[in-house]
């Protein structure tokens, strides 16, 4: 379990708890939720079985739950074992961000990688949360390609 403490305005301390869990045992409808929550298309829009599918294929999936159990973090990466890991989604339910359970995510993925080279791809605006655990730019430019696939 991960507990932060906070101290605000006033002198007030608020504690966040939170445990992270190394597994898939996430609903399908929390994750969109989640994913809605950051900005990442309406939970609506996403379809369960492309959700399912998207969590039945990683082969690591982390996610954080508060104490009351709701899902606020959530973290997927696949590693082939020697040249690279990729890091698929990092997500914080913004209520909570700031508070470490995105870094607790993140090492949890960083020890599933191992030894080998992890890639993310954040969105603009993320470079500084991967930068100040250690992440860079490669020495050589690199251009993230993506086809969307057509609808059936």
């Amino acid at each position: 379990m991960g507990v932060r403490t906070r101290k605000h305005r006033g002198g007030e301390m608020n504690s966040l708890e939170f445990t992270v869990f190394a597994n898939k045992d996430i609903r399908p409808e929390e994750l969109t939720e989640l994913f809605g929550s950051v900005g990442w298309g309406e939970a609506a829009a996403y379809s369960m079985a492309d959700v399912e599918r998207s969590l039945a294929a990683y082969p690591f999936i982390a996610h954080a739950r508060d104490r009351e159990g709701k899902l606020v973090g959530y973290i997927s990466a696949f590693c082939d074992g020697s040249f690279s890991a990729f890091i698929g989604e990092l997500a914080v339910h913004p209520s909570v961000q700031r508070q470490g359970i995105g870094t607790a995510l993140l090492a949890k993925a960083e020890a599933y990688a191992g030894d080998v080279p992890i890639r993310i791809n954040p969105f603009a605006g993320q470079e500084a949360f991967f930068s100040k655990r250690g992440y860079r730019s490669p020495a050589r430019p690199v251009t993230y390609l993506f086809k969307k696939r057509s609808a059936a």
